[in-house]
């Protein structure tokens, strides 16, 4: 009876064809969008536009997806065929690629794809232009997500240190979070900020309002003044 082989130690090339397979078919949709709204603007054959679009799509996806694949896992690959031979398996150090790793095998699936494709789709004359336009798009996204995952990983990382020390974050949501910035016009306040503006603002109405009331109470003064005035004019003339 025939032993399956470890999945941690061979890795099967249909399996980097599914994954390949998987984005491109994730790509090809969005390609199929852009393809049918440029060729109902810009052409008389927007079905036919469309779908060289969506295909044109999945191709760069899948080629470069499946490239990048094999070569994040070129041991497990190299496995797979010493174990249809019957040759030992090698031990393998591709299980974790680092930063770099991914940096490196996404420019080589780039400039590949750029290469391929280019000449392919567009000639040989866009060979030249597609594999270096397809190499900085893979070495500058890949250097993007890593931006964004060692970013993601250091908050994981501080809010598990702020929990092990019993300290709790405040949890926001992306609309609190941009109201928090220092480039927003906004602000969020805390109920006890807010008690204290409110009360603020309580104060300063009161105070308006006996300034009022101090000048109505002037007014009505200075009316019975001037009442008190007329009635002493009015009773010297009655007693002339």
């Amino acid at each position: 009876m025939r032993t399956q082989p470890d999945p941690n130690q061979v890795t099967h090339p249909l399996h980097v064809a599914r994954q390949a397979a998987l984005i491109g078919g994730a790509a090809a949709f969005p390609g199929f969008l852009v393809g049918a709204t440029y060729g109902t603007l810009r052409t008389q054959t927007p079905v036919i536009f469309s779908l060289a679009s969506g295909g044109q799509w999945f191709a760069i996806a899948t080629t470069f997806w499946g490239v990048r694949t094999a070569i994040l896992n070129q041991t497990g690959l190299l496995n797979w065929w010493n174990l249809t031979r019957g040759a030992p398996l090698h031990p393998r150090h591709d299980l974790n690629p680092s930063r770099e790793d991914r940096v490196r095998a996404s420019t080589i699936s780039g400039a590949i794809t750029g290469f391929s494709l280019g000449f392919l789709f567009r000639g040989p004359r866009n060979v030249i232009p597609g594999t270096i336009m397809f190499t900085l798009f893979g070495w500058g996204g890949q250097h993007a997500y890593n931006y964004l995952d060692k970013r993601n990983s250091d908050v994981i990382r501080k809010e598990q240190e702020m929990r092990e020390q019993g300290e709790v974050k405040e949890q926001l949501n992306w609309l609190q979070r941009v109201a928090k910035s220092k480039w927003s016009p906004m602000s969020i306040l805390t109920d006890e900020e807010y008690e204290r503006m409110m009360n603020e603002k309580l104060l300063a109405v009161e105070a308006e309002i006996a300034l009022i009331d101090e000048k109505i109470e002037g007014l009505r003064k200075k009316q019975n003044d001037m009442e008190a005035q007329k009635q002493k004019e009015s009773t010297s003339l009655d007693k002339q």
